[in-house]
Order: structure tokens, then sequence, then C-alpha cells
């Protein structure tokens, strides 16, 4: 089911934020009504599903009404996952009030050496509060020697030990910094690594849509097989519902797409409108390999991101699109 976008703009100004060109200040900066989260809530259920909710943003917990939507959604029995960078005074007072309840936290960070003293503070105590109910997630970056620290931070505050792992991607307008696919290889030894100083605590590794897995030599493959961190970085996306309703494919594609969730009967309806848009785009892979690799289809591996993908084939032309 949709991840919801509760606000457009955040507490950080990551270079890498492949969400930039429909955050603010690119964007007017809006947070999700309660009347327009009412009306996403009718429509979801229009036709059965999963019952899966992802609040986020920009930063979620800077949307007023974020208590209010999350006794909301506790009301009709979602299963609900909060993702945030935990760095705001509301993170904290959120996470605690929800610590017995059944929300799940999913915490994007960067590394901790760049944290300022405010950052700190609120990070560690929200993660203090959500303990096991908050598990990792952060991109790859250029430029960095490695991600140890997460197991640091899994052990001294007693988090899930499953982190989810992208390599940074471009948004189809190419306005963030992403890897290059000649440090894709180099990202794949810091994951492998990261499992390793963290297999005495079990950790395993889950992946963000566009890891391309020919990054992976097949020893590494392996390993990843054995630690049951095999790969799986399909191209399935989630659709984004923004602050005011609008509904994309994903937020590296914002610019090639934008429905208001009312122009469609249901969120299945939707979610094929933006199938059949892409699906002549999806083995369009990174390299020529692609087109003979047995892991290219929209289940599996993409050959990378989609919209690196597009931005790669010159002559390319999406229909009333922006390219």
């Amino acid at each position: 089911m949709p991840n919801l976008m509760l606000t457009n703009w955040c507490n950080y100004r990551c270079p890498y934020c492949f969400g930039m060109d429909m955050m603010a200040p690119k964007m007017e900066r809006k947070a999700m009504s309660r009347e327009t989260f009412e009306g996403i809530m009718e429509w979801l259920q229009r036709r059965p599903f999963d019952k899966i909710i992802h609040l986020m943003g920009g930063e979620p917990t800077l949307n007023p009404d974020i208590e209010w939507m999350v006794d909301r959604l506790l009301e009709l029995d979602m299963h609900i996952t909060v993702f945030s960078n935990m760095a705001t005074k509301q993170a904290v007072s959120l996470a605690e009030k929800l610590a017995m309840l059944p929300v799940h936290w999913v915490a994007n960070v960067n590394n901790p050496a760049k944290w300022n003293a405010a950052q700190r503070e609120n990070i560690t105590t929200a993660l203090g509060y959500a303990g096991k109910k908050a598990s990792l997630t952060f991109n790859i970056q250029p430029n960095e020697p490695n991600e140890l620290w997460a197991i640091d931070l899994i052990e001294k505050y007693d988090l899930g030990t499953n982190i989810k792992v992208g390599f940074v991607l471009p948004t189809l307008t190419s306005s963030n910094m992403a890897l290059h696919e000649s440090e894709y290889g180099k990202a794949a030894e810091r994951v492998i690594d990261l499992i390793k100083a963290g297999e005495h605590l079990g950790v395993t590794i889950e992946y963000e849509c566009g890891v391309p897995f020919c990054s992976f030599t097949d020893e590494q493959t392996g390993f990843l097989w054995r630690h049951n961190s095999r790969g799986n970085s399909g191209c399935q996306s989630r659709l984004d519902i923004t602050p005011d309703g609008k509904v994309m494919y994903c937020l590296p594609l914002a610019t090639a797409g934008l429905r208001h969730f009312s122009e469609f009967e249901s969120y299945p309806d939707c979610r094929e409108w933006f199938e059949q848009r892409f699906a002549p785009y999806r083995l369009l892979g990174s390299r020529e390999e692609c087109a003979e690799c047995p892991l290219n289809n929209p289940l599996k591996c993409n050959g990378g991101c989609l919209a690196k993908n597009m931005i790669g084939a010159k002559n390319l032309q999406i229909v009333d699109g922006t390219r």
C-alpha cells in the first residue's frame, strides 16, 4: 500500500536526497491535512488491501497532526511504519508515546559523526524509546569510508537487526548527488563489510530498489545468500502520495507524471495506470549486458534505478510526461 507524504519539507538538507524535486524550498511547503488524510483512507478502503501504511515526508514528524493520524490508523487496524530521521523534538515525543503501541519505525540516519549536538540528543533519545521497534536505513554515499557505525547504534539502543541499504539514486532531473556506476563495486564491498561487522548480532540486509546486483561479485553474492541477505531490488514501488493528494510512482520519478488520487476509482486502478506507463522502459537496464541477465525483471533487478536508466536513454520520450 502507499507511502503517505505527511510533509514535503525536512529538517535536513541532504545533497543526495532523491525527493528534492518535490520538496521545499523547490516546492511550496505543505503538510497533509486531516481532510486529505481521511479522503485517502476512504479511497484505499474501496478495494481489499494489505492494510500496510508508510508515513513519510519530507520529515513526517513535522506534521502537527501526526499523532491524530497515527491514532486514526490504529482505529482502522492498519499496520503502520513511520519513516523518520528521528532528529526532531516531535520524533522524540512521538517515539515515547508510541513505545507500547504496534507502530514500527524506520530510522533514516546519516553517519553520527555528522550529527550536531541537538540532532544527537534527539536521535539517541528517540531510538532509546523505540528500541527493537526501530530498524535502520541509509544510503551508501560517495566519499564515506564505511557504515560500521550502524552496528554500534543497533547494539547501544537494542534496535532491530535488519538494515535497509540503498545506493544513492539520481532523480530523473539529475538534481541530486548520486553514486556513479564506477563506485558501485566499492559500495558492494561496504555492504559485505557491514554484514561481517554485525554477524554476532545476526544482522541482515535488505535493499532499496535500484541496487544493481551485478555490483556484487559471485563470491559476494554467495556470502549474501549464506547470511540471509540475498538480493531483491526490483522496481515494484509503493505509490507515493503527496500532502495535497497527488500520486507519483516514486520520488526519483516524480517529474514523470502526477495524478490526484481522486482521478482513480481505487488504489489498484491508480497503480495499474502507473505500471502501464512505465512498462515500456522496464527492460532498459544500465548496460548492454542487462538484456541477457536472468535477474532482469521488475521483481528482481532492473539493472539499476529506473530513473537512472531512463536518464541514459537519450531518445526517450514519456507520453504526456516531461521527457
